[in-house]
């Protein structure tokens, strides 16, 4: 990943997602292999890197008989002296700047959430790790939360975001990985990790002929009639021309609507049953190696790319 991304680590439950968050905070060791944090390697390395994260891993937990404010303050010196000013500026960063002097027993889930990224917050590291924040919130506890990581990374702050809500990685990522068995399937910028084209429903009226029309021009296999309207699988920017074409041919098009939308929610779907069948979306094998192939080493066993620095080509 590269400085200043919001970065979505995205998997289904069971992917693997906690426990290679645990292996870059060096809690438990990978078989072979390292992860790799600006210049230092984990776990050889730990202490080094480590000064340069913040985050946490599954829920955070904080002493509920204490206030947020102490709570911070404790946890603040195990990084060293923390001002009292940078623990009042990371309550205000997170929204509890009214409520940093109230027990922690007294917080709802969102406010815990949030005061977790306030002690990730507190040495000003270079990267934020945060594993499903937005876990067990309710909607709106979600949306301050995703609002929270938007902010700091149009401060700066470089955020490893682990999820397995799409929507949530469409949001508010800029880049993306999408993991699978402890495996990575694909990755790259969040705007490309989606189908090539694009499905709309055609409601025209005569459906035979508009269906011919349609197959000639698009390919056989990719008109289907459904019963009520035609499903076409198509390029981008091929909807304008379907409907000069009908219309040249005297068909009348009553409605073109985008089917369901095939973004990262269905990509991800198609990918990660490729990976668990060998078989790449298009039906052909993923050869070891490949772009595609769910055969590449897991973050956790491979170099990782550092932060700061560009991925390798």
């Amino acid at each position: 990943m590269c400085r200043g991304d919001i970065f979505g680590f995205l998997g289904p439950n069971g992917a693997g997602k906690t426990t290679t968050i645990r292996m870059i905070f060096g809690l438990i060791y990978p078989t072979s292999g390292y992860a790799q944090i600006l210049d230092h390697r984990v776990p050889d390395q730990r202490q080094e890197a480590l000064r340069h994260v913040g985050g946490f891993v599954d829920i955070p937990a904080f002493y509920p008989n204490m206030t947020g404010r102490r709570n911070l303050r404790l946890l603040g010196r195990m990084h060293g002296d923390v001002t009292e000013a940078r623990i009042s500026e990371v309550l205000d960063i997170v929204g509890l700047g009214s409520r940093g002097d109230s027990r922690v027993a007294g917080y709802s889930h969102g406010m815990k959430q949030r005061l977790g990224i306030a002690q990730a917050l507190l040495h000003e590291p270079e990267l934020i790790i945060l594993d499903e924040p937005t876990s067990g919130l309710d909607p709106q506890g979600m949306k301050d939360v995703r609002e929270l990581v938007r902010d700091l990374g149009r401060q700066g702050t470089t955020v490893f975001l682990s999820s397995h809500l799409l929507h949530e990685v469409e949001q508010i990522c800029n880049r993306a990985v999408i993991m699978n068995k402890g495996r990575i399937v694909v990755q790259g910028p969040v705007a490309e990790l989606r189908p090539k084209d694009m499905s709309v429903k055609v409601l025209t009226s005569d459906q035979p002929r508009a269906l011919e029309v349609l197959r000639a021009l698009c390919g056989a296999k990719a008109a289907v009639d459904d019963g009520e309207y035609i499903d076409v699988r198509a390029a981008d920017d091929a909807a304008p021309e379907m409907v000069r074409r009908l219309v040249a041919e005297g068909i009348d098009v009553r409605a073109i609507i985008p089917a369901v939308e095939q973004g990262l929610e269905d990509f991800f779907l198609e990918l990660t049953a490729s990976a668990d069948s060998g078989m790449g979306p298009d039906g052909a094998d993923l050869a070891p190696g490949s772009a595609e192939s769910a055969a590449r080493p897991s973050p956790a066993a491979s170099t990782a790319s550092s932060a700061g620095e560009e991925p390798p080509t």
